[in-house]
């Protein structure tokens, strides 16, 4: 069931990405609430359009994921990121195949990053509810606040963490305007995990796709968390 905050990441979606047509599969509930979300914003904003709304009816037999399956799907697509798919060994000349273990199609690195030479921003969510505006009143200040850890307050919490790299070109826009959409709402360069935090030497060892150095310092932290 799409619900609480999950239903607001819906929105969301639907709202960054103009999304003119949704299809509702089998969710009385939730075509309701879109429904009514809808008309509500096509009345504030006449001049634009609101998304077409189609509910589709379930066939037999399907079942909602669960909470448990939805985090062991996103837990497979982040280690499919960083390690690719699994090679099956090849069959040997009688046929049989060795019980060995899998080969991946990538191999990641592990590097050493200090304290001092990145900067992590935590996001964090300060969005009011619209029963606390006054009425026909927008939020005048960002949903979104970034918070910029100190290289003091890094502490083994962050060890397996997914961090965002930044693009070199969105963290300038950044420094120079202070907004935070410059940031968060800017494409990526790539994702690592922090693998350890060494605090006596101040060190991050990072799981990385790719060898090298980080193509930006910026760091995004949330609060999404993965561990092999």
């Amino acid at each position: 069931c799409i619900e609480d905050v999950g239903y607001e990441y819906l929105l969301h979606a639907i709202d960054a990405f103009q999304i003119n047509v949704v299809l509702v599969l089998g969710h009385d509930r939730l075509y309701s609430m879109l429904g009514t979300h809808f008309r509500a914003e096509a009345e504030k904003n006449q001049a634009r359009e609101a998304p077409k709304l189609i509910k589709l009816p379930r066939s037999g037999g399907v079942v909602s994921r669960d909470a448990s399956f939805r985090r062991a799907s996103r837990s497979q697509c982040i280690k499919r990121y960083f390690y690719g798919n699994s090679i099956s060994p090849k069959p040997a000349a009688d046929g049989s195949v060795s019980a060995v273990t899998p080969h991946y199609q990538f191999s990641p690195c592990l590097i050493e990053v200090p304290f001092d030479d990145v900067q992590i921003h935590k996001l964090s969510n300060i969005s009011l509810s619209a029963s606390l505006l006054p009425i026909s009143a927008k939020q005048s200040t960002d949903p979104i606040q970034l918070t910029t850890i100190a290289s003091s307050e890094i502490t083994p919490k962050f060890q397996h963490s997914v961090l965002a790299v930044c693009h070199p070109s969105s963290a300038e826009k950044y420094e120079r305007s202070g907004s935070a959409r410059d940031l968060y709402l800017a494409g990526v360069a790539g994702f690592v995990v922090v693998e350890k935090v060494d605090v006596d030497k101040g060190l991050l060892s990072l799981l990385s796709p790719c060898a090298g150095s980080l193509p930006s310092r910026n760091l995004l932290v949330g609060d999404i968390f993965w561990m092999e």
